[in-house]
């Protein structure tokens, strides 16, 4: 997708999202992550690095939770409130400009639910574009800050759900427990049978003190094409109540 022109925006059911001035466009893997994290029963709502909103916006719309989307690119923080004052939610989604390193330790707020898809590239060449660099390195937001975030913000039985490449989330998943959390569950994503998983959603908790003994958490595999540019059966429900088209072979 990469040679791709992308839309200006990205059309759902229920809303717009506005993507021309935000460094990071929506995506599949976003898209999906977004309709898989389980909000429901979710209070409150933190989505780190908001970018367009696309995840606040989804978790809107499944929830009654109240959502604070926090951006540290102006631009991006912009494009973020405009998609959510013209949604549905206006009332429900409080976008805030800042570092959430500087938010967290002002922030009175303990989460329900925590959903990020964090700048990730940890080797590469960082884009000279600023506002690039910002959404796609994480030099300026490493791994082990998110995690520091993440065990400030989370509420005791709460959830935090991160989407990050397989390299970067077994990172991840190894210094959780540095942080005092510990895996709950752990989703790689695939673009078809065909191909090898690229990405991973896992979902982390508190370690409870009075439970030494943690089992092995199982990883699944979510398939999201049975092949291009036909969605799988999963693919199909996620996507059900937000696409405006649904393709299936």
């Amino acid at each position: 997708m990469s040679g791709r022109r992308r839309n200006s925006h990205f059309q759902c059911q229920q809303f717009t999202i506005e993507q021309s001035d935000c460094a990071m466009k929506v995506t599949t893997d976003a898209s999906v992550f977004g309709a898989f994290v389980p909000v429901e029963n979710a209070k409150t709502i933190l989505d780190i690095g908001a970018g367009t909103g696309i995840l606040s916006l989804f978790a809107a719309q499944r929830s009654l939770a109240t959502i604070d989307a926090i951006e540290i690119e102006p631009n991006a923080a912009q494009q973020a409130t405009l998609n959510a004052k013209n949604s549905p939610w206006p009332e429900r989604i409080n976008v805030i400009t800042n570092d959430v390193r500087d938010y967290a330790n002002q922030c009175p707020t303990r989460y329900d639910v925590i959903i990020t898809n964090p700048p990730f590239f940890t080797e590469s060449t960082q884009n000279p574009d600023t506002q690039k660099s910002l959404a796609r390195h994480n030099a300026h937001f490493p791994l082990h800050d998110l995690l520091g975030v993440i065990q400030q913000l989370l509420a005791t039985q709460g959830t935090a759900w991160i989407l990050l490449p397989l390299k970067e989330a077994n990172s991840c998943i190894s210094r959780a427990a540095n942080f005092g959390l510990t895996l709950k569950r752990h989703v790689l994503i695939r673009t078809s049978k065909q191909h090898s998983p690229h990405v991973a959603m896992i979902a982390l908790e508190h370690q409870q003190i009075d439970n030494q003994n943690i089992a092995e958490v199982p990883t699944e595999i979510f398939t999201v094409y049975t092949q291009h540019p036909y969605l799988s059966n999963e693919s199909a429900a996620l996507f059900r109540d937000y696409y405006t088209k649904i393709k299936q072979a």
